[in-house]
């Protein structure tokens, strides 16, 4: 079985929604037994004029703060993980954790999210989402959840036992299938396959359209999501799939909480720009909304300088995904 983490980037603000991230990162390193660094950025005002005495001393102090808070958990993480290091710098938070990710080669990265939403994030949107368009390596992402939340949710497990894995035979979609494959391996955890049946639409000549709009095309969704799950079967994994007739971001978070889930693995093509705030997508609405963390992987998986999974350790998702 190949270790698919080998150094991870716990990028923190320590904010109280990064709390439960440092959690995962911890543990996640213990299970890979791979290098763990806690990651600040300290973040730039717009227009501070950093040759300024006064900028100075308000960075210095930032500094000082950022460093005590760093070594605090530093020294917590080094009771499960003794290889762990500390890295501080300024800049654009999101470019730091990027950029920090490229330089040492990392391998995952895990970061607490504010979740925000409305017109608050299409302005400023989140540090969170803005990594992971720009990060070299799958991103996972840990929720800031309410007490509400919490009181109604099914205990999570940070080892995660049951996983949710959308799928939509898209290329980054069977990019996020191969990595799940590999999770489920490493914690012997159940793989559920979601695909979402869009309700019915009107397209722009007004004739009533349909994504499966006959009983043949259903039956092949549901071969090839079969043909998916066969596939991890016989590799001895516990795996099931679901065929949903709901809106993809219904289906998923309806069949994460009845399936108990741990842990969701979505795809993305980490789109930028006027299509995204236009379009959206459903990994950026379900991160919005999710109280499951949610672990994404862009297409292609990594970056060069980045080891992919061996190839004689991928499943065979890309022959069946390309079966019609």
């Amino acid at each position: 079985m190949v270790n698919i983490v080998t150094h991870i980037i716990f990028a923190t603000d320590f904010s109280p929604c990064s709390t439960p991230a440092f959690g995962y990162a911890v543990e996640w390193a213990k299970v890979f037994n791979a290098q763990l660094t806690l990651l600040h950025g300290i973040s730039l005002q717009p227009g501070l004029d950093i040759d300024a005495g006064i900028a100075q001393r308000y960075l210095d102090e930032q500094r000082t703060v950022a460093q005590d808070h760093l070594h605090q958990l530093l020294a917590e993480a080094r009771r499960e993980v003794p290889q762990a290091s500390m890295e501080m710098r300024t800049g654009l938070p999101s470019s730091i954790v990027c950029d920090v990710a490229r330089e040492q080669k990392a391998d995952l990265i895990i970061t607490g999210t504010h979740g925000w939403s409305g017109f608050n994030r299409v302005v400023f949107g989140s540090v969170a989402e803005r990594v992971i368009q720009r990060a070299p390596c799958p991103v996972l992402s840990i929720p800031d959840r309410t007490p509400e939340e919490i009181a109604g949710m099914h205990p999570l497990g940070i080892q995660p036992r049951q996983v949710i894995l959308p799928v939509d035979f898209s290329d980054c979609s069977m990019d996020a299938y191969e990595y799940a494959v590999q999770i489920a391996k490493w914690f012997d955890a159940t793989l559920t396959l979601v695909y979402a049946i869009e309700p019915l639409s009107y397209s722009l000549d007004f004739s009533l359209t349909h994504p499966l709009e006959d009983k043949a095309n259903r039956k092949k969704v549901e071969q090839r999501l079969q043909d998916l799950t066969t596939v991890l079967t016989d590799q001895g994994l516990s795996a099931r799939c679901e065929l949903v007739d709901q809106p993809a971001m219904e289906a998923i978070l309806e069949t994460s909480s009845l399936q108990k889930a741990d842990l969701l693995i979505m795809g993305t093509h980490a789109r930028k720009g006027l299509s995204r705030l236009i379009l959206g997508s459903t990994t950026s609405k379900v991160l919005e909304q999710s109280p499951y963390p949610i672990l994404t992987v862009k297409s292609p998986k990594f970056e060069g300088g980045h080891h992919p999974i061996a190839k004689n350790d991928q499943s065979s998702a890309s022959a069946i995904s390309g079966n019609d």
